[in-house]
Protein backbone atom coordinates (compact mmCIF):
# COMPACT_ATOMS: atom_id res chain seq x y z
CA UNK A 1 0.00 0.00 0.00
CA UNK A 2 1.51 3.24 -1.07
CA UNK A 3 1.70 6.27 1.25
CA UNK A 4 2.34 8.60 -0.83
CA UNK A 5 -0.20 11.29 -2.19
CA UNK A 6 -1.99 11.03 -5.27
CA UNK A 7 -2.67 14.41 -6.84
CA UNK A 8 -5.45 14.33 -9.49
CA UNK A 9 -4.95 17.14 -11.85
CA UNK A 10 -8.27 17.94 -13.60
CA UNK A 11 -9.09 20.80 -16.80
CA UNK A 12 -11.19 23.31 -14.76
CA UNK A 13 -9.44 26.91 -13.48
CA UNK A 14 -6.07 26.99 -11.50
CA UNK A 15 -5.12 30.68 -11.20
CA UNK A 16 -3.03 31.19 -7.76
CA UNK A 17 -0.65 28.08 -8.99
CA UNK A 18 1.37 29.42 -5.91
CA UNK A 19 -1.33 28.62 -3.09
CA UNK A 20 -2.08 25.38 -5.43
CA UNK A 21 1.45 24.45 -4.89
CA UNK A 22 1.73 24.77 -1.13
CA UNK A 23 -0.95 22.02 -0.85
CA UNK A 24 1.88 19.63 -2.93
CA UNK A 25 5.19 17.47 -2.07
CA UNK A 26 7.76 16.43 -4.05
CA UNK A 27 7.05 12.63 -3.53
CA UNK A 28 3.18 13.33 -4.34
CA UNK A 29 1.89 11.16 -7.77
CA UNK A 30 0.74 13.19 -10.40
CA UNK A 31 -1.83 12.20 -12.48
CA UNK A 32 -3.09 14.90 -15.48
CA UNK A 33 -6.67 14.71 -16.87
CA UNK A 34 -6.72 15.69 -20.57
CA UNK A 35 -6.79 19.23 -20.55
CA UNK A 36 -5.51 19.72 -16.96
CA UNK A 37 -1.93 19.20 -18.57
CA UNK A 38 -2.11 22.85 -19.55
CA UNK A 39 -1.55 23.45 -15.68
CA UNK A 40 1.85 21.34 -15.74
CA UNK A 41 3.90 24.25 -16.21
CA UNK A 42 2.36 26.90 -13.85
CA UNK A 43 2.64 24.43 -11.01
CA UNK A 44 5.97 23.05 -12.40
CA UNK A 45 5.70 19.09 -11.64
CA UNK A 46 6.18 16.57 -14.26
CA UNK A 47 2.95 14.23 -14.72
CA UNK A 48 3.31 10.93 -13.97
CA UNK A 49 0.43 9.63 -15.47
CA UNK A 50 -1.66 11.30 -18.31
CA UNK A 51 -5.14 10.08 -18.74
CA UNK A 52 -7.98 11.43 -21.05
CA UNK A 53 -9.88 10.62 -24.13
CA UNK A 54 -7.48 13.88 -25.52
CA UNK A 55 -10.32 15.92 -26.84
CA UNK A 56 -9.58 18.82 -24.80
CA UNK A 57 -6.00 18.62 -24.70
CA UNK A 58 -3.02 20.74 -26.77
CA UNK A 59 -1.88 17.97 -28.94
CA UNK A 60 1.50 19.58 -28.96
CA UNK A 61 1.64 19.24 -25.01
CA UNK A 62 0.49 15.29 -25.54
CA UNK A 63 3.00 14.41 -27.98
CA UNK A 64 5.93 16.22 -25.17
CA UNK A 65 4.98 14.49 -22.18
CA UNK A 66 4.58 10.92 -24.33
CA UNK A 67 8.26 11.17 -23.84
CA UNK A 68 8.43 11.56 -20.41
CA UNK A 69 4.98 10.14 -19.01
CA UNK A 70 3.04 7.05 -18.66
CA UNK A 71 0.18 8.05 -21.38
CA UNK A 72 -3.58 6.22 -21.23
CA UNK A 73 -5.98 6.98 -23.91
CA UNK A 74 -9.62 6.63 -23.08
CA UNK A 75 -12.37 6.13 -25.69
CA UNK A 76 -14.34 9.96 -26.05
CA UNK A 77 -17.49 7.52 -25.11
CA UNK A 78 -17.63 6.19 -21.04
CA UNK A 79 -19.31 6.30 -18.35
CA UNK A 80 -16.45 7.39 -16.25
CA UNK A 81 -15.32 11.32 -16.53
CA UNK A 82 -11.45 11.59 -17.23
CA UNK A 83 -11.04 12.89 -13.57
CA UNK A 84 -12.85 10.00 -12.11
CA UNK A 85 -11.12 7.11 -14.10
CA UNK A 86 -8.01 8.77 -12.30
CA UNK A 87 -9.14 8.54 -9.19
CA UNK A 88 -10.21 4.96 -10.18
CA UNK A 89 -6.92 4.32 -11.54
CA UNK A 90 -5.17 5.63 -8.21
CA UNK A 91 -7.30 3.75 -6.12
CA UNK A 92 -6.61 0.35 -8.03
CA UNK A 93 -2.97 1.08 -7.70
CA UNK A 94 -2.67 1.46 -3.73
CA UNK A 95 -3.24 5.16 -2.20
CA UNK A 96 -5.35 6.39 -0.06
CA UNK A 97 -4.68 10.47 0.37
CA UNK A 98 -6.10 12.65 -2.67
CA UNK A 99 -5.78 16.09 -3.21
CA UNK A 100 -7.85 17.39 -6.52
CA UNK A 101 -6.75 20.38 -8.40
CA UNK A 102 -8.28 22.04 -11.23
CA UNK A 103 -11.90 20.74 -10.47
CA UNK A 104 -13.80 23.60 -10.22
CA UNK A 105 -14.36 26.24 -12.26
CA UNK A 106 -15.53 26.11 -16.07
CA UNK A 107 -18.26 23.87 -16.40
CA UNK A 108 -20.86 23.49 -13.63
CA UNK A 109 -21.51 20.01 -14.28
CA UNK A 110 -18.20 18.73 -14.15
CA UNK A 111 -17.46 20.76 -11.03
CA UNK A 112 -20.75 19.20 -9.48
CA UNK A 113 -19.49 15.86 -10.32
CA UNK A 114 -16.03 16.37 -9.26
CA UNK A 115 -17.75 16.98 -5.69
CA UNK A 116 -19.37 14.13 -6.22
CA UNK A 117 -15.84 12.31 -6.64
CA UNK A 118 -15.21 13.39 -2.73
CA UNK A 119 -18.22 11.45 -1.68
CA UNK A 120 -17.12 8.57 -3.49
CA UNK A 121 -13.80 8.36 -2.17
CA UNK A 122 -15.29 9.24 1.37
CA UNK A 123 -16.98 5.98 0.92
CA UNK A 124 -14.41 4.01 -0.23
CA UNK A 125 -12.52 5.13 3.42
CA UNK A 126 -10.25 7.52 1.43
CA UNK A 127 -8.90 11.13 2.46
CA UNK A 128 -9.39 13.70 -0.11
CA UNK A 129 -9.24 17.25 -0.64
CA UNK A 130 -10.70 19.87 -3.32
CA UNK A 131 -8.99 23.21 -3.68
CA UNK A 132 -9.71 25.91 -5.72
CA UNK A 133 -8.40 29.64 -6.07
CA UNK A 134 -10.47 30.45 -2.49
CA UNK A 135 -11.29 27.16 -0.69
CA UNK A 136 -10.40 23.82 0.79
CA UNK A 137 -13.23 21.09 0.53
CA UNK A 138 -13.50 17.71 1.91
CA UNK A 139 -16.24 15.04 3.26
CA UNK A 140 -17.15 14.63 7.17
CA UNK A 141 -19.09 12.45 8.77
CA UNK A 142 -17.02 12.52 12.07
CA UNK A 143 -15.46 15.16 14.13
CA UNK A 144 -12.98 16.98 12.51
CA UNK A 145 -11.45 19.94 13.12
CA UNK A 146 -11.55 23.06 10.48
CA UNK A 147 -11.39 27.03 9.99
CA UNK A 148 -13.69 29.67 8.55
CA UNK A 149 -16.09 27.00 6.72
CA UNK A 150 -19.35 26.44 5.34
CA UNK A 151 -21.04 22.95 6.19
CA UNK A 152 -23.50 21.88 2.88
CA UNK A 153 -25.56 18.65 2.78
CA UNK A 154 -24.62 17.37 -0.98
CA UNK A 155 -25.42 13.78 -0.32
CA UNK A 156 -29.28 14.10 1.33
CA UNK A 157 -29.88 15.12 4.90
CA UNK A 158 -27.74 14.99 7.79
CA UNK A 159 -28.88 14.91 11.53
CA UNK A 160 -26.96 15.12 15.10
CA UNK A 161 -24.96 17.20 13.32
CA UNK A 162 -22.89 19.81 15.86
CA UNK A 163 -20.56 22.77 15.54
CA UNK A 164 -18.73 24.01 18.26
CA UNK A 165 -16.54 27.20 18.84
CA UNK A 166 -18.08 28.49 16.15
CA UNK A 167 -19.88 32.16 15.56
CA UNK A 168 -23.24 29.80 14.57
CA UNK A 169 -23.03 26.97 16.73
CA UNK A 170 -25.16 23.85 16.18
CA UNK A 171 -26.42 21.10 18.47
CA UNK A 172 -28.33 17.67 17.55
CA UNK A 173 -29.50 20.04 14.27
CA UNK A 174 -30.48 18.42 11.49
CA UNK A 175 -30.05 20.08 7.90
CA UNK A 176 -32.09 19.23 4.65
CA UNK A 177 -30.55 19.70 1.23
CA UNK A 178 -33.43 22.54 0.40
CA UNK A 179 -32.37 24.65 3.01
CA UNK A 180 -28.02 25.03 3.47
CA UNK A 181 -28.23 26.62 6.86
CA UNK A 182 -24.53 26.02 7.10
CA UNK A 183 -23.18 28.49 4.75
CA UNK A 184 -20.39 30.95 6.54
CA UNK A 185 -19.76 30.60 9.69
CA UNK A 186 -17.06 31.69 11.45
CA UNK A 187 -14.61 30.58 14.36
CA UNK A 188 -14.64 32.09 17.94
CA UNK A 189 -11.31 34.25 18.32
CA UNK A 190 -8.98 32.07 19.87
CA UNK A 191 -10.54 28.49 19.38
CA UNK A 192 -10.83 25.94 16.23
CA UNK A 193 -14.35 24.89 15.00
CA UNK A 194 -15.11 21.69 15.27
CA UNK A 195 -17.59 19.59 12.99
CA UNK A 196 -19.60 16.31 14.50
CA UNK A 197 -22.28 14.35 12.42
CA UNK A 198 -24.37 11.49 14.10
CA UNK A 199 -26.00 10.46 10.87
CA UNK A 200 -25.03 11.05 7.13
CA UNK A 201 -22.45 13.01 5.39
CA UNK A 202 -21.84 16.63 4.85
CA UNK A 203 -19.47 19.05 2.70
CA UNK A 204 -16.97 21.29 4.86
CA UNK A 205 -15.72 24.50 2.19
CA UNK A 206 -12.81 25.95 4.14
CA UNK A 207 -12.53 29.50 3.31
CA UNK A 208 -8.81 31.09 2.71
Amino acid sequence: MSERCCVIVAAGEIHNYERARDFLRDDDFFIFCDGGLSHAGGLGIKPDVVVGDFDSCDANDLEWWKQKSEIIQLPREKDDTDTLFAVKLAVERGYCDFVLLGAMGGRFDHALGNISILLYLNGLGKKALLIDDYSVMQIVDIEDACSYFSVLTVAGDVSGVNIKNAKYPLENARLTCDFQLGISNEVLPGKVAEVSVASGRVLVVIVN
